[in-house]
């Protein structure tokens, strides 16, 4: 079984991702949306998958070292490292300084488990 294949997460994802840039930022470019935030809103739009797939979404305190936020991170790196995500940009937020990011979920709110030295994986469509 292929939690990527078998609930079409590429698809799914690119939609998430498919945000414009807020009113005068747009020289920017499309924004990029953490894996906090892409799994937020797969929880969102997809509940059903969510809880199929079985992992919550994630976060400081869950004590879950396979979340959804995780588990899409490394699953959207590790496809952009080897161009099988064509269209699709990912950047880090340095750690530097970062304590926490905090994001709310239908479940309510989330903090980020930014506190350990890992930078924080951000995605974007690229732009056309």
């Amino acid at each position: 079984m292929s939690i990527w294949n078998d609930y079409s997460i590429e698809r799914k994802v690119r939609d998430i991702l498919d945000v414009a840039p807020r009113r005068g930022a747009d020289h920017f470019g499309r924004p990029f949306l953490t894996a906090y935030q892409i799994a937020i809103l797969f929880a969102e739009r997809y509940r059903e998958d969510m809880d199929a797939i079985g992992k919550e979404i994630g976060g400081l305190g869950t004590g879950l070292s396979h979340s959804l936020a995780q588990y899409l991170a490394r699953e959207l790196s590790q496809r952009l490292r080897t161009g099988r995500l064509p269209g699709i940009e990912g950047r880090f937020l340095h750690g530097t300084r970062l304590k926490a990011l905090k994001y709310r979920s239908p479940d309510g709110d989330i903090m980020s488990s930014t506190g350990t030295a890992s930078d924080l994986s951000m995605f974007r469509l690229a732009d056309d």
